[in-house]
């Protein structure tokens, strides 16, 4: 019977694949598979998003290959297999659509990865080098060399790769046209694992090339001379290595090439390193130049082509630039030579002139502050030294600084004199005029000088002096910088003294109504108790000096002084004490006690706010409360050394509660659940306040037949809580024998004044529930149940180490119902005992996994898989701990996971034999955060099914996280890096229903914890699109403007048109947004002939909800001569019809008799200066400018065939 039940209770935990995990997670899983060992711990599995950010990364089991990977969104991923470098897998990569339906993942199918093979990496060497050249074809052949199965080529100073290789022996051979190889061919064997060649082919050297002319001709037999500072010559092979004729003997070069008929030359086979070629052409009695006379080039890991060509130049000449006969060299100096510069000398003063020719020269020489005179030179062959060049002059430089202006001067001269005498004064040699901000200079031979900067006598009467008033001035062979002239300032000084020493302090001085001064501060440090001061470079005026220490008394905060033109001395400060400030959050009693003195110095009762004392006494000050509030401190302490405002801000506040009973407890304990608090705090056992009266030995000795007293039937007990302001507290009070009523009571302690009493319960007796489990079985789950749901919920407990529960205080009168419970166990009940129970154990695996803080960390993904392709994949809950049950013997896998979290260990491998219990400990540690918030329109309506993403804009390193929102708009985006400044904003490819948002992006930046509330407003794309604008002009030309709307497809036909009336905004009906091209233009009825205007126009398309255009018009009156004379001739016959025509109505209407000639005469005069006249009448004016009276604005359509 037993045998049956274990069997049917193992069938019933065989793993049945899922959808998914639960409505958060998602699981991807499979198994990397291989037909030759391989160690799967070695191969990553990770998921990237279609962008190339990833998303998750694991390893593979390594009994199995299994893997699996959590999904916490729905969307669009590659999976990508990433093993060790040189492995190869099919596929590489699965492109997954996870819907949480349809796909693999959500139907919990395995995705699987087969391994095809090893890689052979190595890599082509330059001899003597651990890198080499690129280019060279590189064949993977069998071992008989028959049959060449791959092919490559190989990169500069990189590994090349055969990848997809199966075991056995191969030969890789390399070849290149040019190069030669020192080791051309190796032999490769591939087991079990890639193949890295440490003794790899090697290229023995590279070509050089290059070219010589002469004015474009090639030159034949130019020599040149290879050298090298870093290459052995023994390695360089495929070169001349005789004597050069004519070269002098000890030359030390390598070897040497001549050039051809075509001016090329070549070195075949150079060895990597550094070299430089020196050509070497001598004609019968002169050496002629080749330029470059030499040139540097390296060897890489190519061949090279010199990137200059040499040149048959002239011949050489050299000089030296001296400072003084037989002195010394002048570098850096610019010789030109005949007006262009053609050398800069040497640190030695010398110099080279190249590809000369023979003749008469013009020699200047330039030098920064050193002056030379013009020299003629005849250059031949036959001269290759020419005669030194001396400096004739020097530069004599210096400042006059003024840097502010003495109060007697209305202005201030900027630019001054500054004259130089001869050492004994007796000759004035030279006036000097600084610039703007008092710099000159001069030449001067060598010599003694004295200079002076001239003062005026108003200057000098106003206070302003120069330090020193001249100057001798030595000019030897080079120039002179230093010559330097200052304002005078003067010095204030003083002494401070303290009770103590002074230490570090600092004394201001400010200036008293001196517009432009600004304040001076000094910083005395480490100073006695009387120490002086002084202040430099203080122009005259009145100042204030104070001493920059707010926290001690002093006899004197600050004194003015007035410097005129002398320093001023003598100043002093003294302090009296030391002022202590506190400020406090309630009234208290406040205690003061000195570390000198014993007792306390005094009380007293503080108000609320801000309190000010002054210290005679220099020391440490103890500082109590005494209050029903409790502060930061017990015991507050103040240094007059090291002064602070001390805040006395009260953090709890003692509140009250009351416990009566009908029975001496010692069990009884308070619960209280805090909002600020994570865990329970518990109170107790509590003493009782009024316990029995014990009788007294002399009554039990005599006794005595007084009537006793009646038992005592009531016992109090109180209980005290220093509670937070506005903290909501829940009390709970428990007893092993006692039920309270209330079940509870909560309450919220506001601070502002004592609690007090706040709460109290009446205990009474009642029932408890006991049973075990046998054997004796820990951590089994117990449930009671009453028959009336209303006098209790069901409760939960476990039994602890003895395989026993308890439950109660319970209440008598009902009836109540136990079952037991723990996977892996099949429990029963004792029919003797119904609270009792028999078990019975199955092979299981318990996890449980706390965070760094031991606390129970949830929703962590525990992988377990097996053999025979067992897995098993479950969340764990809030209590921490996950057990796997039934669990055949063998060799299990564990990974937890868990987005944003690492964990200890990060993997296990464990053995479970039958009827055992495995127990793992994990814990997590968190490693990123995650960032909440919600996406809406912009009534408030939720945007389901938007991408949002995280994208770092700080640090090196790239990061990128996404998420989409749910149906109610919100959003968790996970693993952001802390000490990162994240771009929170919607996807702009994948989000084409939205326009925009608000806000576009917002910046944060994750310190230690999740990011919330960051919420976003999402417009989403309109179907039509909104036109507005305006018209900037006149009121006057409004009534003459209209706005038309013409298609680009159909510019002769307008759209939309409106007439502007008497406001200059207009509105068009909206568009369709069917991005085609739209014209916007401005019309006018105003006669061209009478006014000059342009008409803009705008050309748009319509892509967007709402555009907004602005016209300006500006329409110029023509002047009215012009338009007189341009139309004088037929004005007049003109105004003859008018009159014709005037008259003949007149004729018609009236009686002729009544009406005079004259009449219509000034009719006639009427209309013609209405007509030349300014439009002021609105009738007239309409009239002239009607749309018939502009002939540029009419419309002509061409006319159809028939």
């Amino acid at each position: 019977m037993l045998g049956e039940m274990l069997i049917c209770f193992f069938f019933l935990f065989i793993y049945i694949p899922t959808r998914s995990l639960c409505d958060s997670v998602l699981g991807c899983g499979g198994f990397v598979k291989s037909d030759v060992e391989i160690n799967f711990s070695l191969v990553e599995m990770k998921l990237y998003t279609l962008q190339g950010s990833i998303k998750y990364q694991t390893d593979c089991a390594p009994n199995n290959g299994y893997y699996l990977v959590p999904l916490y969104d729905k969307g669009d991923f590659i999976l990508q297999v990433e093993p060790p470098p040189g492995w190869s897998f099919e596929p590489e990569s699965v492109r997954l659509h996870v819907d949480g339906s349809t796909d693999k993942c959500s139907l919990g199918e395995d995705i699987n990865f087969q391994f095809k093979g090893f890689s052979i990496r190595g890599m082509v060497l330059s001899k003597g080098e651990k890198t080499g050249p690129g280019n060279v074809k590189l064949s993977l052949m069998t071992a008989d060399g028959s049959e060449v199965l791959q092919t490559t080529v190989s990169k500069e100073a990189d590994f090349y790769y055969f990848r997809k290789v199966l075991p056995g022996d191969y030969i890789i051979r390399g070849q290149h046209p040019i190069w030669k190889f020192e080791k051309s061919e190796i032999k490769v064997t591939v087991g079990s694992d890639n193949v890295f060649i440490s003794d790899d082919l090697v290229v023995a050297g590279y070509d050089v090339n290059g070219h010589v002319f002469s004015e474009g001709e090639p030159i034949k037999g130019v020599n040149f001379l290879l050298y090298s500072d870093t290459v052995d010559p023994q390695l360089v092979t495929d070169c001349e290595k005789t004597p050069v004729k004519s070269l002098k003997n000890g030359d030390n070069s390598i070897c040497h090439m001549s050039s051809k008929e075509d001016g090329t030359f070549n070195f075949a086979s150079l060895p990597t390193g550094q070299y430089y070629l020196i050509p070497f052409y001598k004609g019968e009695h002169i050496t002629f130049d080749v330029v470059p006379e030499k040139m540097v080039f390296q060897v890489k890991h190519s061949s090279v082509v010199l990137p200059k060509e040499f040149q048959v130049a002239g011949f050489s000449v050299s000089g030296r630039i001296l400072d003084s006969v037989k002195g010394s060299g002048i570098g850096g100096a610019k010789v030109s030579v005949s007006g262009k510069q053609m050398a800069v000398t040497n640190e030695d003063g010398s110099y080279h002139l190249e590809n000369m020719k023979a003749g008469k020269y013009t020699i200047q020489v330039m030098s920064e502050d050193i002056f030379f005179d013009e020299i003629m030179l005849k250059i031949t062959p036959n001269t290759p030294h020419l005669h030194d060049i001396i400096a004739s002059r020097f530069s004599v430089c210096g400042k006059v600084n003024i840097d502010e202006i003495p109060k007697g001067l209305d202005h201030m001269v900027y630019q001054r004199k500054v004259i130089a005498y001869t050492e004994d004064k007796a000759v004035k040699l030279l006036a000097v005029d600084t610039d703007m901000q008092g710099h000159f200079c001069a030449m001067f031979k060598s010599g003694k000088y004295i200079f002076k900067a001239f003062l005026s006598t108003q200057e000098i009467k106003a206070g302003l002096h120069l330090y020193p008033s001249e100057k001798l001035v030595v000019v030897t062979n080079k120039p002179v910088k230093d010559v330097d002239f200052s304002q005078f300032r003067a010095k204030v000084s003083g002494v401070i003294t303290c009770i103590e020493n002074c230490g570090t302090i600092g004394l201001s001085l400010d200036p008293i109504s001196m517009i432009g001064e600004d304040k001076k501060v000094i910083m005395l440090k480490d100073s006695p108790k009387k120490a002086s001061f002084e202040f430099e470079n203080i122009l005259p005026g009145k100042y204030k000096v104070a001493p920059l220490q707010d926290n001690w008394c002093w006899k004197e905060k600050s004194q003015e002084i007035e410097i005129t033109n002398k320093d001023v001395t003598g100043l002093e400060f003294s302090q009296t004490g030391f002022i202590l400030k506190c400020g406090l959050s309630h009234e208290i009693t406040l205690n003061f006690a000195h570390e000198n003195k014993e007792g306390s110095v005094g009380s007293f009762a503080l108000k609320k706010g801000t309190n000010r004392f002054c210290l005679s006494q220099p020391g440490v000050y103890r500082l109590t409360t005494d209050s029903c509030h409790r502060f930061e401190k017990d015991i507050y302490t103040y240094d007059t050394s090291h002064p602070v405002v001390l805040s006395l801000t009260a953090v709890k506040h003692k509140m009250v509660g009351i416990i009566t009973t009908e029975k001496l407890d010692k069990t009884i304990v308070v619960m209280l659940k805090s909002s600020l608090v994570k865990s329970p705090i518990v109170i107790g056992p509590l003493e009782c306040d009024n316990p029995p009266k014990k009788e007294s030995s002399d009554s039990e000795a005599t006794g005595s037949d007084t009537q006793s007293e009646p038992a005592q039937t009531s016992f109090q007990y109180h209980f005290s809580y220093w509670a937070k302001n506005n903290e909501h507290l829940e009390i709970q009070v428990a007893s092993d024998v006692l039920l309270f009523s209330p079940n509870h009571m909560e309450v919220t302690i506001q601070g502002e004044s004592c609690p007090g009493e706040v709460a109290h319960f009446v205990g009474k007796v009642g029932i408890f529930i006991t049973g075990k489990i046998e054997p004796a079985l820990q951590g089994v789950t117990v449930v009671v149940s009453c028959d009336d749901p209303a006098t209790m919920i069901p409760t939960t407990l476990l039994t602890d180490q003895n395989g026993v529960y308890r439950l109660g205080p319970l209440h008598g009168d009902k009836k109540y119902s136990v079952e037991a419970s723990k996977t892996g166990y099949v429990l029963t009940k004792d029919p003797q005992n119904p609270n009792n129970f028999k078990a019975l154990q199955l092979g299981e695996i318990s996890v449980t996994v706390v965070d760094e803080n031991n606390n129970y960390l949830s929703s962590v993904l525990l992988s377990l898989s097996g053999d025979n392709q067992y897995r098993s994949n479950n969340l764990i809950k809030e209590n921490g701990m996950m057990v796997f049950s039934s669990l055949s013997p063998g060799r299990y896998f564990l990974r937890p996971m868990m987005k944003e979290y690492r964990f200890e260990p990060a993997t296990q491998m464990i053995s479970v034999e039958e009827g055992t219990r495995i127990n793992v400990n994990i814990k997590g540690f968190r490693e990123a955060y995650s960032c909440y918030g919600r996406v809406s329109s912009l009534n408030g309506e939720p945007e389901p099914g938007v991408l949002v993403e995280a994208v770092s804009v700080s640090g090196s390193v790239q990061y990128q996280e996404e998420s989409k929102t749910e149906q109610d708009g919100t959003y968790r985006i996970r693993g952001l890096s802390p000490n990162v400044t994240y771009k929170i904003q919607l996807k702009k490819v994948e989000n084409n229903h939205l326009e925009r948002s608000a806000p576009k992006s917002s910046l944060h930046t994750v310190e230690n914890e999740d990011l919330v509330n960051v919420n976003i407003i999402a417009f989403r794309r309109l179907n039509q699109m909104d036109i507005s604008g305006n018209v900037i002009t006149p009121n006057e030309f409004l009534s003459h403007l209209k706005v038309v709307l013409y298609k680009d497809e159909s510019p002769d036909s307008p759209t939309y048109s409106v007439t502007l009336g008497a406001t200059s905004f207009f509105y068009l009906p909206s568009l369709p947004t069917d991005h085609k091209g739209y014209n916007l233009r401005l019309e006018s009825s105003l006669s061209r002939s009478m006014y000059d205007y342009q008409l803009p126009e705008y050309n748009f398309v319509a892509d967007t909800a709402y555009k907004h255009f602005t016209f300006k018009f500006d329409p110029k009156r023509r002047l009215l001569d012009q338009d007189l004379n341009q139309t004088s001739f037929l004005l007049l016959p003109f105004a003859l019809m008018v009159l014709g025509a005037i008259y003949m109505a007149y004729k018609f209407r009236h009686n002729l008799s009544k009406i005079s000639f004259m009449d219509v005469i000034n009719q006639a005069r009427n209309l013609v200066s209405q007509v030349t006249a300014e439009p002021s009448n609105p009738v007239i004016t309409e009239t002239l400018l009607a749309p018939e009276n502009n002939p540029s604005k009419r419309r002509f359509k061409s006319r159809k065939s028939d």
